[in-house]
């Protein structure tokens, strides 16, 4: 469990590090910030690629290949991210080393349900959902320290190494998870596959759940450290503090999930989420239309969502692979796909409303909320199960 929280966490991980790093990236380069930038969408833009590709392989030609071969693709291609003598080639070797973690959260959700019923899932998910909240937290220190102790080129460095202790981890711990007797999907059937799960409401559902649970905070997160500096007067470190913050309230969350999951089980535990999200961003809305609210106001009600957030966000990975274990590998690449494609329309929209302003932030945060409860109805329909392979 501890390994396969660990490889799933750095997938945020590899993200968050380099952040701290960008400003040393653009003198280094002699770029425009606007061209560093690709460092960060590259990334992402890997990962939202690689992880429909890596749920296909791990069904077809099993877990335990896929997870090593991704890591060892990190691993290198951290290694060309401290070596490159471009912008460009420092682009790139980003996207190979996207390509390459995204095995992990998708491999790991796979292996869950492998090996446990849905609600063992969904309560093993919730731990796992615990690292990756702590990924997010520790990154940007330990990439800020190595930054100005060394240089930027040190953080792909410490991830080569992670990524290489990952790699042995695995080599060493983890067995084959996929029964031999499971049908291996062709290109064919993995094309069909798809159409097989964007016609469940179940994978819809809970693909969409995580998607806005997500994009609440993302949309956030985008315009939060300039709107806190004009209206509070709160310079970047103090910022990183307020969110490092709200960080370990989503882990807290995750951990209550955990405990609820296990107590009351996964639906009653992610409709105790989903509903008093749905209040909780209709609080936010009137707090933050209007007037300019003071901080803790604002700040109280996005703590909430969080911890909300780690509650539902663990039954929703769950979800989205349990209805279809056959393929769930696929249907965990795709989901994860879709749902970071959500969370980075979201952050896209929000940095396009905002002009200095919280209302429109805080009202797309509310539409999130509401479309969260719209897609959990979307799960509690129940069409027959057609058969995948």
């Amino acid at each position: 469990m501890w390994l396969l929280g660990v490889a799933s966490s750095l997938s945020p991980f590899g993200m968050a590090i380099l952040v701290p790093a960008m400003a040393s990236i653009v003198v280094h380069f002699s770029a425009e910030y606007t061209q560093a930038q690709f460092v960060i969408s590259a990334y992402l833009f890997g990962l939202a690629v690689a992880q429909p590709v890596s749920g296909y392989l791990c069904d077809r030609f099993g877990r335990r290949p896929v997870m090593l071969t991704g890591f060892a693709v990190f691993t290198l291609a951290s290694l060309a991210c401290a070596l490159a003598d471009s912008l460009a080639a420092l682009v790139l070797s980003r996207f190979l080393q996207a390509a390459g973690v995204s095995v992990g959260t998708v491999t790991s959700r796979a292996i869950l349900r492998d090996t446990r019923s849905s609600e063992k899932t969904a309560e093993a998910m919730a731990y796992i959902a615990a690292a990756m909240g702590i990924a997010p937290v520790l990154a940007p220190i330990l990439g800020g320290l190595l930054d100005t102790g060394i240089g930027y080129q040190s953080i792909f460095l410490v991830s080569a190494v992670i990524g290489a202790m990952v790699f042995l981890g695995m080599f060493l711990r983890l067995s084959e998870t996929l029964d031999d007797r499971t049908a291996r999907p062709d290109l064919g059937a993995w094309i069909r596959n798809y159409g097989v799960l964007l016609k469940s409401p179940q994978f819809l559902g809970n693909t969409l759940i995580y998607g806005f649970a997500q994009g609440a905070f993302f949309c956030f997160l985008a315009v939060g450290a300039p709107y806190f500096e004009r209206a509070y007067g709160m310079d970047s470190r103090a910022f990183g503090f307020v969110w490092g913050m709200m960080a370990v309230v989503y882990v807290l969350g995750a951990a209550l999930g955990a405990r609820l999951t296990a107590t009351i089980g996964t639906d009653r535990a992610m409709a105790f989420g989903i509903w008093i999200s749905v209040a909780t961003g209709v609080l936010l809305l009137l707090v933050g239309t209007g007037t300019e609210p003071a901080a803790w106001a604002l700040l109280a009600p996005l703590a909430l969502l969080m911890a909300l957030a780690g509650i539902t966000t663990p039954g929703a990975l769950a979800g989205a692979v349990s209805h279809h274990p056959t393929i769930a590998g696929t249907a965990s690449g795709l989901s994860s796909a879709l749902g970071l494609v959500v969370c980075g329309t979201f952050t896209v929209v929000s940095g396009s409303l905002y002009t200095g302003s919280i209302a429109p932030v805080v009202q797309l945060i509310g539409f999130a909320c509401v479309a969260a409860a719209v897609s959990w109805r979307l799960t509690r329909i129940r069409l027959p199960v057609r058969s995948a392979g």
